[in-house]
């Protein structure tokens, strides 16, 4: 059980939420074009594996633990809307994204 108050679960899930959205503005496509894309991506034994990118855990406005707790605190509060919910619990599968230099998501 988390010692969070929804009010600091709030603080903590948009630093990250900023954090993600930014990451998202700077992703540069992997191809040149649509060949090296057919090739690289359609034609492999795991494409998705290609297309899941890895980001260092010290990106991280808070810790990996702490951004979990608060978005679990936000999604069991009652006043948290549904589609919210659906955006914090894309946040929980993302934070999969942030590794420890070395280690493979």
């Amino acid at each position: 059980m988390s010692n969070l108050t929804p009010e600091e679960a709030v603080i903590i899930v948009n630093a990250y939420g900023d954090l993600l959205e930014e990451l998202a503005a700077r992703a540069v496509p992997r191809w040149d074009n649509d060949e090296d894309y057919r090739r690289e991506v359609l034609d492999s034994a795991d494409p998705l594996s290609l297309l899941r990118r890895t980001y260092d855990v010290s990106l991280l406005p808070y810790s990996k633990g702490g951004i979990r707790d608060a978005l679990h605190v936000l999604l069991a509060h009652p006043d948290v809307a549904p589609d919210m919910k659906e955006r914090l619990r894309l946040g929980l599968l993302s934070l999969d994204d942030f590794v420890e230099p070395g280690e493979s998501a």
